[in-house]
């Protein structure tokens, strides 16, 4: 089987479905080609898994069933006292982990006997790609007893070679294949390696004697079968020397934490993390009176070494990672701090009420102009707000016309058994004579959460925007539907920064320095959370307002993105609500708060949550972009409901992930309603799924309704024309003196514009009434 083949065979989605059952418990499974072998974290209860090539499913499953056995068997601690640190821990480790091994292997085919038939073929697909370096060598009783150990659990129960054992050495065999607890396995480990160290200082003993007449008269009679041991008077500079090369070339992580890794986290290597950082722990160091000469690399580069066998197995596996360019990144959020996010309407009327209180004090002339500019904004809103009464009333009659639609289909009538007195006469030709009841299921009702583009590149369409969003939200008041209007921006408002008029005075800047020490977000895991961007929610509009809230609110928003639109009379209003950039993304993730809150606070079944944006966010930095040269591979994991998801290589990537996991999270419709102002749409002919047919459609499309829709991972995307204006009486700007024709002709004209600049409004009533 060629390695295309194999990589296709083994779906790694159903492994990490198979990892959650076995371990019974809902783990998190990465599949990462940046580390060496698979481990399980005990402490975020992440099993993470290599890229593997040439790997078959069997293989596949004995390892997963193997490491998920770890993390319901073996325990993050009770392993330290035998194992220590310095020289030898290794090679202790090694001893420990290969009867670890036996015994997590046998449970985890105790509590899944299917799992049997894995084991036995991925060992024979092993033993066949020689993993084990046994070709050509002949298995003797002279060959370590800790190494025959390991064969025979590995390849000897399954048949696969016939490894002997001594009549005393039987005794191992059978208490390494009935070890019940994990003391069970430190105190034969401990034994096993005991025994070893014997044997050694026996053949040392033996080695001395029969060279001790051709020892130079400085020796001391012994020598080492590894290595030269530094005499006392070396011992000071190349005995340090030593543990160091050591601590660095077998101890990669020598911080002395825990990192929540379990003692056999890297499943077959015989090295777990924590047992490398053991190494300063202080507990079994040769300062306790172990001088044993033995290190893990003793055994390396000797075949006839203790544990050989293990290593040769474990550099196998290792070899086994894919050798695939693609790096692969694990992403988490972070939780943001609402209260520093969002500023409520309330906050936003004192502001709107302190700038007042600033043009009082303006000279005469500043006051005059503020008026009028006021007075000029509140008559074009009231003007706007009647002519845009026969377009909310046609929205809420649709609206109650496909409710009373959805009514009667939920409608049920049932007879009672009660006889009508009053059609009881008809009972000779007709069996309608009993009184009946009428029963209603529960409709579903919906509120509205959206979200506006406050960025500067929104200012030639804002207005525009804010028509259109206007009739959504007068719309929702009349049909007495929950809502919440937010701006997103970069543009961050400071309470405590108002006093100040000098903007860019050192004191301005020192307040601020002291601000931004306040954190929008805290970090869950600092090694995988990403960093949003600083942003701001402001609640401009909600339904939670009074009638004269409203009203005001309605003013001040309509006043303030007249200016900012225009550039034209921006002084007059808080310079923390002009426009900034687009943090689209991080509004999205705290939707995933704002929206369950909404839901709860208004008792309703369906929350539509609205983005209205002319362009893209800029990134967190989950993925490496679309414009990037790198081959990756990037995944965001949620925290709380421990999904992970595939971040795609589409247009948006990070926004198409972050919607996706808005509807997982909180079950609400998404519609994306983009700005265009281009009089083409040619800017879309590289979108997901449009391609040189589609194109021309949706050209035909945008040219006669100037809206198109496309697939997203919102449920519903529209791209729109920016410069749409809402249109409501086409004949207001005729002479008096027009001629029949182009009376006609502007009716006709007048009234396809106004169906297509009500786009947004009609089809969110569409959506909202279903």
């Amino acid at each position: 089987m060629n390695q295309k083949q194999t990589q296709k065979s083994v779906n790694k989605a159903t492994k990490d479905i198979l990892a959650r059952c076995m371990a019974t418990e809902d783990i998190i499974v990465e599949h990462r080609s940046d580390v060496p072998s698979a481990y399980f974290d005990t402490k975020n209860r992440v099993l993470c898994l290599p890229v593997w090539k040439d790997m078959d499913n069997s293989v596949y499953d004995m390892l997963v069933g193997h490491e998920v056995s770890h993390a319901l068997n073996t325990p993050c601690e009770g392993w330290q006292d035998f194992v220590g640190k310095g020289k030898g821990s290794g090679i202790r480790h090694m001893f420990l982990n290969i009867v670890e091994d036996a015994r997590i292997e046998r449970l985890i085919k105790d509590k899944f006997p299917g799992i049997r038939r894995d084991f036995a073929s991925a060992y024979r697909t092993l033993h066949a790609q020689d993993l084990f370096e046994l070709n050509g060598r002949t298995i003797a009783v002279t060959d370590e007893l800790i190494d025959r150990l390991n064969l025979h659990f590995k390849v000897g129960l399954f048949g696969l070679e016939n490894i002997p054992f001594a009549s005393e050495e039987k005794q191992y065999v059978t208490r390494m294949a009935n070890t019940e607890s994990f003391e069970d396995v430190v105190a034969l480990a401990k034994e096993l390696y005991e025994k070893h160290i014997d044997e050694l200082e026996d053949e040392e003993e033996q080695d001395g004697s029969q060279s001790q007449s051709g020892d130079s008269e400085e020796g001391d009679g012994q020598q080492n079968p590894f290595g030269d041991i530094p005499d006392d008077s070396e011992e000071s500079t190349d005995d340090s020397e030593s543990t160091s090369s050591a601590t660095d070339t077998d101890d990669d992580d020598q911080s002395g934490e825990d990192s929540g890794q379990s003692q056999d986290d890297d499943t077959d290597d015989g090295e777990s993390a924590d047992s490398e950082k053991s190494d300063e722990s202080g507990e079994g160091s040769e300062s306790d009176g172990d001088e044993s000469p033995l290190d893990y690399d003793d055994y390396e580069n000797d075949v006839n070494a203790a544990g050989s066998s293990q290593r040769a197995f474990e550099k196998a596996v290792e070899d086994m990672n894919s050798n695939e360019t693609t790096d692969t990144t694990y992403h988490t959020l972070p939780n943001l701090n609402l209260s520093q996010i969002i500023v409520d309407h309330s906050v936003i009327s004192e502001i709107f009420s302190r700038q007042v209180s600033r043009v009082s004090e303006m000279d005469t002339h500043q006051q005059e102009r503020y008026a009028n500019m006021r007075i000029d904004s509140n008559t074009d809103l009231q003007q706007f707000l009647n002519k845009a009464k026969p377009t909310v009333n046609h929205m809420v009659q649709q609206f109650q016309m496909k409710q009373a639609a959805d009514a009667s289909r939920r409608t049920n009538i049932t007879k009672t058994g009660i006889l009508d007195t009053t059609n009881m006469i008809n009972y000779r030709w007709s069996e309608d004579i009993f009184l009946k009841n009428e029963s209603h299921t529960d409709g579903k009702n919906h509120g509205i959460v959206m979200f506006l583009d406050w960025s500067g590149s929104m200012s030639g369409i804002l207005q525009d925007t804010v028509e259109q969003l206007l009739i959504l939200t007068e719309f929702c008041n009349k049909a007495n539907v929950p809502f919440e209007v937010y701006a997103f921006s970069s543009n961050r408002y400071y309470p405590t920064l108002e006093k100040f008029t000098d903007r860019y005075s050192d004191e301005y800047r020192e307040a601020v320095a002291e601000i931004e020490k306040i954190e929008q977000f805290t970090y869950v895991n600092k090694e995988t959370d990403v960093t949003p961007h600083r942003f701001q929610l402001y609640n401009f509009l909600s339904s939670r307002m009074s009638t004269k809230e409203y009203k005001m609110a309605l003013q001040n928003f309509w006043g303030l993105s007249s200016a900012v639109s225009s550039y034209g009379s921006r002084s007059y209003y808080p310079n923390c609500l002009e426009l900034g950039c687009t943090p689209l993304n991080e509004a999205i993730v705290a939707s995933f708060d704002i929206v369950p809150e909404f839901q709860r606070r208004n008792g309703i079944q369906i929350v539509n949550t609205v983005f209205l944006t002319d362009g893209d966010g800029h990134g967190m930095g989950i993925g490496s972009g679309r414009w990037s040269s790198r081959r990756e591979q990037s995944y965001v994991r949620d925290h709380k409901t421990r999904k992970t998801y595939t971040v795609g290589s589409g247009r948006n990537p990070e926004t198409d992930v972050l919607l996706r996991m808005l509807k997982d999270k909180t079950g609400c419709n998404t519609i994306g309603i983009r700005l265009d102002a281009t009089k083409h749409i040619r800017n879309y002919r590289y979108a997901d799924g449009v391609d040189e047919t589609s194109l021309g459609d949706l050209a035909k499309h945008w040219k006669k309704h100037n809206f198109i829709t496309l697939p997203s991972a919102y449920d519903r995307y529209f791209i729109v024309q920016g410069s749409l204006k809402v249109e409501f009486d086409a004949l207001d700007n005729l002479d008096e003196d027009a001629s029949l024709a182009k009376i006609k002709n502007a009716f006709l004209k007048g009234n396809t514009s106004k169906k297509s600049s009500r786009v947004i409004a009609n089809q969110l009533v569409e959506i909202i009434a279903t």
